[in-house]
């Protein structure tokens, strides 16, 4: 009988699930484009997806630095524990109607895979203009590195600017915006 109720269970929140209209923002860019400083600024009454967010907080726990995490093989435990709290967020997004997944999300693979945890979402588009803006965007992250310690190795950005696929509606989207701000981050730096 204990099976038959987890059963019910499990098909009541599933069902209660398909019914919330989901309104997911996908923000599209590299590292140390400004992804999560406007979602913060701009989107802050979202339920964030976010693996960096996740990521900052393992580390803490187990007292490493990003670049000590990725240096773990991928089946390290401490790798593992962050797949299962990232798996947990998307859970925990889909009893939200407005969502955000903060991620690079550069090809159609990475965005489709993140739609199709939302069956009966609208989805929007915010991709970050970062094209021309390479060197600074290596720059940054090599500024922000010796600040944090968070720092993605040259090579990783690298393949990341050759990989990035631009956003089109085809993908599903009802809605692609482009902003740019990089060119804000470098301006209150230099005025810094």
């Amino acid at each position: 009988m204990k099976n038959l109720e987890n059963t019910m269970y499990l098909d009541k929140t599933f069902f209660q699930e398909l019914l919330i209209l989901h309104d997911v923002l996908i923000i599209v860019g590299p590292p140390c484009t400004g992804k999560s400083t406007f979602a913060k600024e701009v989107h802050n009454d979202r339920f964030v997806v976010s693996s960096d967010n996740i990521v900052d907080q393992v580390c803490e726990q187990h007292n490493l630095t990003y670049s000590e995490f990725f240096q773990l093989g991928f089946n390290h435990r401490i790798r593992k524990e962050q797949r299962e709290l990232f798996d947990q967020s998307i859970i925990e997004s889909k009893k939200h109607k407005k969502i955000v997944w903060d991620l690079t999300n550069l090809t159609k693979r990475d965005r489709a895979k993140a739609m199709a945890h939302y069956p009966n979402a609208t989805f929007k588009a915010v991709e970050v203009e970062f094209k021309g803006w390479e060197k600074e965007i290596i720059k940054l992250n090599h500024e922000r590195g010796l600040r944090t310690g968070k720092i993605v190795p040259e090579a990783v950005l690298l393949n990341m600017f050759e990989r990035y696929q631009p956003v089109t509606k085809e993908e599903g989207f009802t809605e692609i915006t482009k902003i740019n701000v990089i060119s804000s981050i470098i301006a209150l730096k230099d005025a810094a």
